[in-house]
């Protein structure tokens, strides 16, 4: 895994699995990156249009990332 630098201001621990979700905020956009932290690779990069102000894993599979205007769902399983 490349290791790059990124200023995280929050990171969550999926409650079940070896799991980091890692979110930073550039500007009025949210990167979130999801790593597997025993298999070392990333699982999911995805950029929210606006600050992602709560976020919490729903499912074994699924966050749910609440911004300013809107919720989303991610699922970690999928590749888009």
């Amino acid at each position: 895994m490349e290791k790059r630098d990124m200023k995280a201001d929050a990171i969550l621990m999926h409650r079940e699995r070896n799991i980091i979700a890692v979110r930073a905020a550039q500007g009025e956009q949210t990167v979130v990156q999801v790593f597997d932290m025993e298999a070392t690779q990333k699982l999911k990069n995805v950029v929210v249009a606006e600050t992602v102000v709560y976020w919490r894993w729903i499912t074994a599979n699924k966050m749910a990332l609440v911004g300013k205007n809107a919720v989303y769902h991610m699922d970690i399983t999928n590749s888009d």
